[in-house]
């Protein structure tokens, strides 16, 4: 299960279960109130079952509105300079994931 809170800062911070054999997660997430997953494009990196997209990074969110975050496990870890690069790597590349998660579902208050 997926849980996550939107910060006073206005960062979002997500977390879920660990998964066995898990080398990293890709969070994946779209704009305001997109319910349609494939339109999820957005995607974060960690390698623990914790993950915080910093403020700036968010896509804009009027008081009501709902960002859908999904989680997804990987067997490897991603290669790259950045975590942007690290995800990429790992979703553009010869892996396969698990399914992704239910959705956690925040609203701006």
């Amino acid at each position: 299960m997926v849980t996550g809170v939107l910060n006073a800062d206005g960062s979002v911070k997500v977390d879920w279960e660990q998964v066995e054999g898990a080398e990293a997660y890709l969070t994946h997430y779209a704009d305001a109130n997109e319910l349609d997953p494939h339109k999820a494009v957005y995607m974060g990196y960690s390698e623990t079952n914790s993950w915080t997209l910093d403020a700036k990074d968010v896509p804009t969110l009027s008081v009501g509105d709902k960002i859908l975050i999904y989680v997804q496990a990987y067997k490897q870890k991603g290669i790259g300079a950045s975590d942007v690069d690290k995800a990429r790597y790992l979703h553009d590349g010869p892996f396969t994931g698990s399914s992704w998660s239910d959705p956690v579902v925040l609203t701006k208050a």
